[in-house]
């Protein structure tokens, strides 16, 4: 008998640990004051983007947003979407684009709803480089000394045109 209270206790403990409780907030790294400046930059030049995205014009290509968004991680999770598309009102949708490696609990291919609020970020290409990407930019920043050549020469000088 004592075997088995034992035994069902053991299960029960089992089964409460398993979850996965969010951390409340962001990623750490979103807590650096370069983050929260480089979110701020990106925000007050959105309509740049969106000039850039409704234009057509046929130098600027590759899209993408980064939005914040509940995770398996974080209550405030900063993803990538690829595929921009306004859905009704205010409302836009985005999909995780097939590199997004992250173990969050969001897979490549999935749909996510967001609020013009929501974005953090934004970029495109200009005859091959970035525009845009003003957190990209600030992590690179953050490793002054790392040898990112190959990457820093993806994006323009400014991140604006």
């Amino acid at each position: 008998m004592r075997a088995a209270v034992l035994f069902a206790a053991l299960a029960l403990l089992a089964a409460c640990g398993g979850e996965r409780v969010a951390e409340d907030g962001p990623p750490p790294l979103y807590k650096y004051t370069a983050l929260k400046e480089a979110v701020t930059d990106a925000r007050q030049t959105l309509p740049v983007f969106w000039e850039a995205y409704e234009s057509g014009n046929p130098a600027y290509s590759d899209f993408a947003l980064n939005v914040t968004t509940g995770s398996d991680r974080y209550t405030e999770e900063h993803v990538w979407l690829t595929d921009i598309r306004h859905v009704d009102g205010e409302h836009y949708a985005g999909v995780i684009p097939e590199d997004h490696e992250i173990r969050d609990g969001l897979a490549p291919g999935d749909m996510i709803a967001f609020l013009p609020e929501q974005v953090a970020d934004w970029r495109f290409r200009e005859d091959g480089k970035f525009r845009g990407a003003y957190t990209t930019r600030a992590m690179m920043n953050l490793a002054p000394d790392a040898n990112i050549d190959n990457i820093r020469a993806m994006f323009h000088d400014s991140p604006v045109p």
